[in-house]
């Protein structure tokens, strides 16, 4: 006998995305507890994450009658899928022996990977007024990109690594 698949609900389930690069930030904020510096601005990006899935929740909850599957292909069960997949893959390889460049490393990738371009369509979906309100809280991913950015030149080296930081 088959069972009815749950709803989808993108504001949850991407709200969950967020949490899930909350989770990865904190562990590096954890890896360098020696690194003050490190230590603090990892904790930083994490809460940023944290303040995006609440932005999203609250999205949800102020916006009664948003499309129950917007229309827009990255904002699928699908796309909620991969994405959370290969947010717990981080997860899942354990941190003990990641170092800076490697923590580096993955937050590029999550950084320039769909999930901030998805992030701006959900805030969307109540429409413009929760948009307007939404966009003063929380920190903007594109600034949020620019400390990534300004923190790889200060604390990394690899030539490779610091190209990528300019697509951010």
């Amino acid at each position: 006998m088959m069972t009815a698949m749950a709803k989808f609900d993108p504001l949850i389930e991407f709200a969950e995305i967020e949490r899930l690069v909350s989770k990865v930030y904190y562990r590096f904020s954890h890896l360098f507890l020696n690194h003050p510096e490190l230590r603090d601005f990892w904790w930083q990006m994490a809460l940023d994450e944290e303040g995006h899935a609440s932005i999203l929740l609250a999205c949800k909850e102020m916006s009664a009658g948003y499309p129950e599957e917007p229309p827009d292909p990255l904002v699928s069960r699908e796309k909620a899928a991969q994405l959370g997949a290969r947010i717990r893959a981080y997860l899942d390889r354990g941190t003990p022996s990641i170092g800076v460049e490697e923590a580096f490393r993955i937050a590029v990738e999550i950084e320039t990977s769909e999930i901030n371009l998805i992030y701006g369509k959900l805030v969307c979906l109540g429409g413009a007024e929760i948009a307007k309100l939404m966009e003063g809280l929380g920190t903007p991913a594109g600034e949020q990109q620019e400390k990534l950015k300004s923190a790889l030149h200060r604390f990394c080296k690899d030539p490779e690594l610091l190209r990528a930081a300019e697509r951010l």
